[in-house]
């Protein structure tokens, strides 16, 4: 679904730094194969340089390879292989083995048709910082691994389990999980749609459930099917708005629901 290629390209270098610490700190083989370095630009001391492959490029070489209009600050483009972490499901299995897909089942982030690479990066950046165990993409989602994305994930795409899969595969791991599944959306305003307020009182009495966290499309919220399986939750605000950006809502959502030590 996913898989355009065998690398992607990941630019700048606190991005390279944070791959490669993870990488130390979690034992995990690279995934970077290859460093493109700015003529004059030092080596990070973090990197090892016997497993990675170093290639010094002109500024020129660099901002024709970023593809963005100001390359002036970027130094490193690095290219990465997929990590083994991220599965792409196969829709027609029958029986599948989610208990390989995430380490930690205590939270999971599950993205609903978001297509936009920024906002999909951003969550999945915001899920690693609040300690959440994974991301779920259901059908319609973009490519987390869409060069965009990973700007925007600053490298938490390839430290975070992903899952790409469907409803039936989500159904399965809630089933042999016992799993909550909320979703987020706006408040129902008195429609006989039943909506709950993320309080404190809320997150507190799910402290000790795992959950899923079903986030929406920016353009058309919830698909029928999240409406209709998940308990839907809404962030109570002051102010006269609809709806807030989906990385900000669900910023609010993964610190809210972080699990608790």
């Amino acid at each position: 679904m996913f898989l355009s290629g065998l690398c992607k390209s990941c630019y700048g270098m606190i991005f390279c730094r944070e791959i490669y610490r993870y990488e130390e700190a979690s034992q995990e083989k690279t995934v970077m194969d290859c460093l493109l370095l700015l003529d004059k630009a030092e080596i990070p001391e973090e990197l090892d340089t016997h497993s990675v492959h170093i290639v010094r490029i002109s500024s020129m070489v660099m901002k024709k390879l970023s593809g963005v209009q100001s390359a002036e600050s970027i130094e490193a483009i690095a290219l990465m292989r997929f990590p083994s972490s991220f599965l792409n499901l196969d829709v027609g299995q029958d029986k599948p083995d989610c208990q390989r897909w995430f380490p930690s089942t205590n939270r999971i982030l599950v993205l609903d048709g978001i297509q936009d690479p920024g906002n999909l990066g951003t969550l999945v950046r915001s899920a690693m910082a609040f300690q959440w165990g994974g991301i779920f993409l259901l059908p319609g989602c973009c490519d987390p691994f869409n060069e965009k994305a990973l700007r925007a994930s600053r490298g938490a795409a390839f430290q975070l389990p992903i899952v790409s899969g469907s409803w039936y595969h989500l159904e399965t791991l809630k089933d042999t999980f016992n799993m909550k599944i909320l979703a987020g959306h706006p408040d129902s305003d008195g429609k006989s749609m039943k909506v709950s307020s993320l309080s404190q009182e809320f997150v507190c009495s799910l402290a000790h459930d795992p959950l899923c966290l079903v986030l929406g499309s920016e353009g058309h919220g919830l698909s029928e099917k999240s409406q209709q399986e998940c308990e839907l939750v809404s962030i109570p605000m002051a102010g006269k708005f609809e709806s807030l950006n989906v990385s900000v809502a669900g910023g609010i959502f993964l610190y809210m629901l972080q699990p608790k030590n």
